[in-house]
């Protein structure tokens, strides 16, 4: 019996995932992580590394809920007052920054996504979905990134952060 449970979790752990509740992408400019917290409601993290300012759009931000893709309305902002935060339809990424949204949007009753996409520019990021503990243990070590670092290839390589995601050019 305990022989067959391990088999099968194996094969349940090495298996990718159709749907999750937590998305990531990891590269050497930028990391962004897409993690639902209740049912609809999708919260967008993101870390630059670059030099340069990137502007984020939220109907640039895609996700896919059962058989449709929907399209961010809005950023919103979280403000000192949590009954008025505040609702943007695009932001700056700064360089070597970091900051965090919620997403507005037709998500429905949502609890888990079947994928999720950023454009920025000419490019298009795929994100990869992730098991709870893999992202818990992902974030562990995204909050650990020096952004004053003056490399961060030094830096990734210490925390042991590797390439997620898929990067392609727009069409």
């Amino acid at each position: 019996m305990l022989c067959s449970l391990l088999v099968w979790l194996l094969t349940q752990a090495t298996q990718p995932l159709e749907k999750s509740s937590y998305f990531a992408f990891v590269d050497r400019d930028f990391i962004f992580t897409v993690e639902v917290v209740r049912p609809g409601v999708p919260l967008l993290n993101f870390v630059s590394m670059t030099d340069q300012d990137v502007s984020l759009a939220a109907r640039n931000v895609r996700l896919t809920v059962d058989n449709r893709r929907e399209s961010a309305r809005l950023l919103v902002v979280e403000t000192g007052d949590v009954k008025q935060p505040m609702s943007v339809p695009s932001m700056p990424i700064h360089p070597r920054s970091s900051f965090g949204v919620r997403l507005e949007g037709d998500f429905g009753n949502a609890r888990q996504l079947y994928g999720a996409t950023i454009r920025l520019g000419g490019e298009e990021l795929k994100l990869e979905p992730m098991t709870n503990i893999d992202f818990e243990n992902l974030v562990l070590k995204i909050n650990r990134l020096n952004l004053g670092s003056p490399d961060f290839s030094d830096d990734m390589r210490v925390l042991n952060l590797v390439k997620m995601g898929e990067r392609s050019a727009r069409r």
